[in-house]
């Protein structure tokens, strides 16, 4: 984690067959994170026997050594793909000629998702990542789409949706069932009132309905301004997080539900069970605070919250630093802490741990122990922390 010298890839698939530039002789330490891995025989072995962390769901070990040839976004109708592994970056929808297109092919990896005709499962058997089926006879779209934006997409009568669809204006409903059109969807949003009027129009095996009255938005963070911007009837679909400072606001709001997780202070618990619900809860006696990746925590900003009587509730997934002057005092700072991860702070501080709820899932070192492992002071590593290394993020990572 400390090496100067690291790389960090994180794709949907990596394709690793030929190091032709020397490339991993020039790191210390490799992270790969993907779905995929498809690796030469060669390049499996070299990294067997290096500082190589490998994350995936998925490795095929290859012996292939003919032409790959990367392709995304249009379906390859009448392409000839013979003597050629491909390579699909991102998801991609093909057409029963595509499907023919790729079926002749020495190989096929997807980083994404291939959509691809129901009647061309056997010639798809051998492609590598996710496959997913539509209906032949319907017109395929991939994503959520808004029911009104996806009338204009197509004149189709008989429609497929991999994704969800939003139908919550009735003027489209009304379109819809003029135009005679049925739609085939993973998921359908609509309001109770108008679903028994136009359910009959969507084919889904999951249905959310929302209650007459409620207005429907994303995961909130709840203050007063959220009652003039919506209303004083929310439904919403996520999170809801509620600060100790944005308390009185509940008293603008009639009803509220969240289909996620409602996080809020104890003092809040009864002011909101009396006008909202939620899936389940996180009720504490700070406010949330979610680190990912890591950040410094000084003497003067956690003394500063104890002295104002304020509270954190800590969520680290990554690292986090304390300053040297950082003290057991300023540790009443936090009411939890949860770390997927590490923490480096002074043993005073780290004595005051055992005052608060805390999680860890990883370890916590003082800037001593630190040092003495890793041979940098406290400053070093977080100036070495900020490098970051090398990075790449992508859906395809590619080496041939």
């Amino acid at each position: 984690m400390m090496q100067e010298n690291k790389l960090s890839i994180n794709c949907g698939a990596a394709c690793l067959i030929r190091d032709s530039q020397g490339m991993l002789d020039q790191v210390q330490a490799l992270n790969l994170n993907c779905g995929i891995l498809l690796i030469s025989e060669e390049l499996n072995a070299r990294l067997a026997a290096t500082q190589a962390n490998i994350n995936c769901d998925r490795t095929v070990v290859t012996g292939y050594r003919g032409e790959f040839l990367q392709i995304s976004q249009n379906s390859p109708d009448g392409a000839d793909f013979s003597g050629k592994f491909i390579l699909i970056a991102g998801s991609l929808l093909v057409t029963e000629a595509g499907a023919r297109a790729l079926a002749g092919a020495d190989g096929v990896l997807v980083s994404g998702t291939l959509y691809y005709p129901e009647n061309c499962s056997g010639l798809l058997a051998g492609v590598i990542g996710e496959k997913r089926p539509y209906p032949a006879d319907a017109f395929p779209i991939v994503g959520n789409r808004k029911l009104n934006r996806l009338l204009h997409e197509t004149d189709a009568l008989s429609i497929w949706v991999s994704g969800e669809v939003s139908a919550l204006e009735e003027a489209a409903l009304v379109q819809a069932k003029e135009r005679g059109v049925s739609i085939r969807c993973g998921r359908l949003l609509m309001e109770e009132k108008t679903h028994a009027v136009y359910g009959d129009l969507f084919r889904t095996a999951e249905v959310e309905l929302i209650p007459e009255g409620y207005v429907v938005t994303d995961s909130l963070h709840l203050t007063g301004a959220a009652a003039d911007l919506y209303g004083t009837r929310l439904y919403i679909r996520g999170d809801l997080l509620l600060k100790r400072a944005d308390a009185d606001c509940l008293s603008r709001f009639e009803a509220i539900r969240v289909t996620g997780c409602a996080t809020l202070p104890a003092v809040c618990a009864k002011a909101f069970r009396a006008v909202g619900s939620a899936e389940y809860y996180r009720v504490s006696d700070g406010d949330g605070y979610t680190i990912n990746g890591w950040e410094s925590f000084s003497h003067a900003r956690l003394s500063g919250m104890v002295e104002r009587g304020e509270k954190m509730d800590l969520d680290i997934n990554g690292y986090a630093l304390f300053d040297d002057d950082v003290t057991a005092e300023d540790m009443k700072a936090f009411s939890s802490i949860v770390c997927n991860g590490f923490m480096i702070l002074p043993g005073e501080a780290q004595g005051a741990l055992t005052g608060s709820r805390v999680e860890i899932n990883g370890f916590t070192a003082t800037p001593e122990s630190c040092q003495q492992i890793t041979g940098m002071t406290l400053e070093e590593a977080r100036q070495q922390m900020s490098s970051g290394g090398n990075a790449i993020n992508t859906d395809l990572y590619v080496m041939l």
